[in-house]
C-alpha cells in the first residue's frame, strides 16, 4: 500500500464513524444483560365476591427459573421448577397489598407467566427473554 491509499482509507473510515449518529440515531451500546431485564406491574381492585372463594396465584415457566414470591414484603414461597401455585386468600389484608414475583433466568430465551385466578378475576402477565424478571401485583382488598 502506498501513502495515498492509506490516507484514502483513513478518510473513508473517519467519515463513516462520524456519520453513524446521523444515520443510526437509535444505536445504543449497552450491557446486553440489562436490556433483557423485565418489569411489569398490574393494579387489581377486588370486591367482596372475589374474597368468598379461593384466590390462586399461578406461576408457570418454560424453563426452570430460580425465584421468590413476596406478599407485603414477606417471603412466602420460592419459585422452583416449571410450575408454582399459592392460595392468596389468607395472605391478603384489607387495603393495599403488594405481591412481588421475582425470578432470574440465565437461558437464552424463555417465558414466565403469572396468573391470578379467582371467582370474578382472571389476570395473566407474561414476560419473555432472560435476565432479571419482576412482576408486581398491587391488589386492593375492600
Amino acid at each position: 500500500m502506498n501513502i495515498k491509499q492509506i490516507v484514502n482509507m483513513t478518510f473513508c473510515a473517519t467519515i463513516l464513524i462520524l456519520s453513524m449518529p446521523v444515520f443510526m440515531p437509535n444505536l445504543v451500546f449497552a450491557n446486553s444483560h440489562y436490556l433483557k431485564d423485565s418489569k411489569q406491574e398490574t393494579t387489581i381492585n377486588l370486591n367482596e365476591d372475589d374474597l368468598k372463594e379461593n384466590l390462586l396465584l399461578k406461576i408457570n415457566t418454560a424453563n426452570n427459573f430460580a425465584g421468590n414470591i413476596k406478599v407485603n414484603g414477606k417471603n412466602i414461597k420460592k419459585i422452583e421448577g416449571n410450575s408454582t401455585e399459592i392460595s392468596l386468600l389468607k395472605l391478603l389484608k384489607k387495603g393495599k397489598n403488594i405481591i412481588e414475583i421475582s425470578a432470574v433466568d440465565k437461558s437464552i430465551e424463555s417465558t414466565l407467566r403469572v396468573e391470578l385466578i379467582g371467582t370474578n378475576t382472571q389476570i395473566s402477565q407474561e414476560s419473555g427473554g432472560s435476565g432479571d424478571i419482576q412482576h408486581i401485583l398491587v391488589i386492593y382488598v375492600p
